[in-house]
């Protein structure tokens, strides 16, 4: 076997690399604040999108409401029953969407959804609302340029959906029609993304949240925006005014340091950006979310196998691509996995050990092992760091900690509720640019539940209270 040493020296420059120094955080923190100022006056900058969603539930709303989600694997259809009190009790069916429906035609996608929204309520809502119209609140993972709480033109799929006959028209009404083919009593009346519904989930179970943010497979942050900030809408604009003087903002702060080159970014940073689907787009995801980590790490150890660090023969000679198999193929090692390994905490790391063996065929020495985990723990670490700066940002901005109550942030997401260690690392670091007092006393980070199905009810409620309906 080869010496520890050149493994030690692995770790150390590659610690050297992934550095996140504590004197960093004031100055990315203002350059996040400065950005989505920017994005609130004008296009082209941090996106700081207006959702028509324009106050935040108290806990107290009441009644029976429909929601659907469709993601990129799955359709869930939801029922919720909102009992006042933060209480909720929800019932869903999950159906998965073939790739024949996903390389179809848009409008045999909806008439599919349309079906598993009536088998939905024939199996669930026989005995529900005999009069009236079933609310339903639309959770639509894909990017649209909205126009209305109810209104939502399909910019373009993604996640491997390619109905292109329904690009550019309004996803919403597309659904209301086929529904209403059927005679379903049902109105379409909400359409947000999976974020804006973390934040209304979070905020009817907890009072007083205004901060709701994913960090999963990729990342995203919504919160409650006074609406004299957002001085992009144009006078007469659809959302020019807001009834209470506020609305909830889609950041997309995933786009944070496009422009401005503020991140810290590295020679694998850079590496990894050139050769994404989008290159110079999401930065900051790029550095924080879960699809985007796994694969730097994938890459680190890529690199460090191909200089004879990693997994070197007796003589030292380097494993070429053809031997280190699916460990040089882009996104061949996922967020869930590279958790897995930075969670082993045998004395002889076995579960690296099995892994690396069982997936790629490679034997690995104890040496390989400990530079695999300190390449996943430095990666993961500095993802923690950088997301805590996005949240430090939110609450400086806001003057949050001036308020009485305490600060709660909704979070939802695979990385912030599976990988090990991500929400201590999370935590620290706001410790670090804030200081331990405030942050005991006044930050409270919650995990949210059911942003999809739950916060697209709550949308729809909302809906029809600025509508003047009742549920």
């Amino acid at each position: 076997m080869p010496s520890s040493r050149p493994q030690s020296e692995a770790i150390n420059r590659i610690t050297k690399i992934f550095a996140f120094p504590i004197s960093a955080y004031d100055a990315l923190v203002d350059q996040f604040i400065k950005e989505m100022d920017e994005g609130l006056q004008q296009e082209n900058r941090m996106p700081m999108i207006p959702t028509f969603v324009y106050e935040l539930p108290t806990g107290e709303e009441t009644g029976v409401i429909l929601s659907l989600d469709l993601g990129g694997t799955n359709l869930r259809v939801c029922r919720t029953t909102l009992s006042g009190n933060g209480v909720f009790d929800i019932i869903h069916q999950k159906w998965t969407i073939s790739d024949e429906l996903k390389k179809g035609p848009g409008v045999e996608l909806f008439a599919w959804i349309a079906d598993r929204i009536e088998e939905f309520l024939s199996n669930q809502c026989q005995s529900e609302r005999p009069e009236g119209e079933f609310p339903l609140g639309m959770t639509f993972s894909f990017p649209c340029d909205q126009q209305d709480i109810n209104v939502g033109k399909l910019i373009n799929w993604t996640k491997g959906f390619r109905g292109q006959d329904v690009v550019g028209k309004d996803v919403v009404k597309i659904l209301q029609d086929r529904l209403d083919a059927k005679n379903l009593r049902i109105k379409v009346n909400s359409l947000i993304n999976d974020t804006v519904g973390t934040l209304l989930a979070t905020t009817y179970k907890h009072p007083g949240c205004e901060i709701g943010i994913i960090f999963g497979t990729g990342t995203n942050c919504a919160y409650l925006e006074d609406q004299k900030e957002i001085t992009k809408i144009k006078v007469g604009a659809a959302n020019y005014e807001s009834p209470t003087g506020q609305q909830i903002i889609n950041t997309e702060w995933g786009a944070f340091g496009n422009a401005s080159g503020a991140l810290p970014t590295n020679e694998y940073d850079t590496a990894v950006n050139a050769r994404s689907s989008q290159p110079g787009k999401q930065l900051y995801e790029k550095m924080v979310s879960g699809l985007y980590i796994s694969e730097l790490a994938r890459f680190v150890i890529h690199d460090l196998a191909q200089k004879g660090e990693l997994f070197a023969s007796a003589s030292g000679k380097p494993k070429t691509d053809a031997e280190l198999g699916d460990l040089a193929i882009k996104e061949r090692f996922d967020g869930a996995m590279m958790g897995s390994l930075e969670g082993d905490e045998s004395e002889t790391l076995t579960v690296i050990e099995q892994h690396f063996q069982k997936t790629y065929g490679l034997a690995t020495s104890q040496s390989d092992r400990e530079t695999i985990k300190a390449i996943c723990q430095l990666i993961s670490a500095r993802a923690a760091r950088l997301s805590a700066v996005g949240i430090a940002a939110l609450i400086k901005k806001r003057e949050l900690l001036l308020q009485s109550k305490k600060v709660i942030v909704g979070i939802d997401g695979s990385l912030f509720n599976k990988y090990p260690g991500f929400r201590r690392h999370l935590e620290g670091a706001l410790h670090e640019i804030f200081d331990p007092a405030t942050v005991t006393a006044k930050i409270e980070l919650i995990g949210a539940e059911d942003g999809s199905g739950v916060g697209g009810a709550i949308a729809a409620y909302l809906s029809c209270k600025h509508q003047g309906h009742s549920i």
